[in-house]
């Protein structure tokens, strides 16, 4: 079986923070020691990163503990986006087992790190394997790794999110006692286990999809054959072009890939928009017959997103999941909601009896319609469980 539990502490001083969060865990496993665990940071104590390392090896008995810098936590049903906090979640399973691992960036933003990595767990992949990557997005792009590692593993599905700081931007990824300012850490999860990933958007779509008819790189000139900014402004909330520096905080595309779903949208920033000449530039290239959306940001849709994603979680999953990693956006939380610990609440309230652990991220990575994905302004579910009776078992473990 799989056994799971979650720890945070919030004290300022490093070794009693990993001393109070790793005696939570150990509490709530009983007689089980870990097998492997993973830590989010928050800036306070990535500062102090090294001895972090070595108390949590020695006080949770596994070298095995891997991790990120965060500029803020979701642990215990509360989010943690301001001050010192360390998130841990501790797994002891004789069927999942985990291979943590940490590659650095060789100076082509991930493409290296992401075939090497590839390289390492091509041998012993199985199937039904999952890819948990938290990369450094100033240095390891998440698309680029992405496209690395779809070549090296393709089919594999990956999962995870953009490693973040609180305050001077630089990010750091860890592994046992190695740690990197530039690189991705994370672990493959295979064995006997099931999983399912669910997303819940912060952002609601203004319109129906509509066919980008005329493009170059990332401007969008046409829309179903009428300049975008007319489309734009036509279905916009009144007077929120007006502004358009302020606007385009709350506007954005969505870009519906091919054989989606039209809920299924990746969210893109509107870095540019042109009244006059009737172009919007996003923040992604957009090819002719790109089928995109509208989309505005808002805190009461997207708070019954996730209360709607959640109860179908609830209520349709039949799975006994038994822990899971929350990829929730920087622009979500108080950022979005103006209210503190609204998805941490949500989540523990549809699933109170499963142990999550999560950050808040750059990014958002994740599989859609089969394909392995960036979302942004997303909050990024991972569930993990037991596998049905009668499965094969995996070849993969730790090494």
């Amino acid at each position: 079986m799989i056994h799971a539990a979650v720890g945070v502490s919030t004290h300022q001083n490093t070794a009693r923070a990993a001393l109070e969060a790793a005696r939570q865990v150990l509490e709530r496993l009983g007689d089980r020691r870990p097998d492997w665990c993973v830590a989010f940071v928050t800036d306070e104590h990535a500062s102090y990163l090294e001895s972090l390392q070595e108390s949590l090896t020695e006080l949770l008995g596994t070298p095995y503990v891997v991790g990120c810098s965060a500029a803020g936590i979701l642990a215990c049903g509360r989010e943690y986006e301001e001050g010192p906090a360390l998130g841990l979640l501790a797994v002891h399973s004789d069927d999942l087992r985990a291979t943590p691992f940490l590659f650095r960036d060789t100076g082509d933003h991930g493409l290296t790190a992401a075939t090497r990595l590839g390289q390492r767990m091509h041998g012993s992949r199985d199937s039904r394997d999952l890819l948990v990557v938290w990369p450094d997005p100033y240095h390891v792009r998440p698309d680029r790794l992405l496209s690395g590692l779809d070549a090296v593993l393709p089919g594999t599905p990956v999962v995870g999110g953009a490693a973040s700081a609180q305050t001077n931007g630089a990010t750091l990824q860890f592994c046992g006692t190695e740690s990197a300012e530039a690189g991705v850490s994370g672990l493959r999860l295979g064995g006997r286990f099931c999983h399912a990933v669910s997303v819940t958007h912060g952002c609601a779509p203004l319109t129906e999809p509509m066919r980008a008819t005329n493009t170059h790189e990332n401007l969008i000139l046409e829309l179903d054959g009428r300049p975008a900014f007319e489309v734009l402004r036509e279905h916009a909330p009144d007077d929120l072009l007006e502004d358009l520096a302020t606007a385009i905080h709350y506007l954005f595309v969505g870009m519906v890939p091919a054989g989606a779903a039209d809920d299924d949208y990746l969210i893109r920033n509107i870095v540019a928009a042109d009244p006059d000449t009737g172009v919007v530039a996003i923040s992604d290239r957009v090819d002719e017959g790109q089928q995109v959306v509208f989309a505005l940001r808002d805190r009461d849709t997207a708070k019954r997103d996730l209360v709607e994603t959640l109860e179908r979680i609830r209520t349709n999953s039949g799975q006994d999941y038994r822990f899971g990693l929350y990829f929730n956006c920087l622009a979500r939380g108080h950022r979005l909601y103006r209210e503190n610990g609204i998805d941490a609440a949500e989540i523990e309230r549809a699933l109170p009896d499963v142990p999550i652990l999560g950050f808040f991220c750059n990014a958002e990575i994740g599989p859609l319609n089969g394909e392995n994905r960036l979302f942004t302004y997303t909050g990024l579910l991972v569930l993990v469980g037991e596998e049905p009776a009668g499965a094969p078992e995996s070849s993969s473990g730790i090494t």
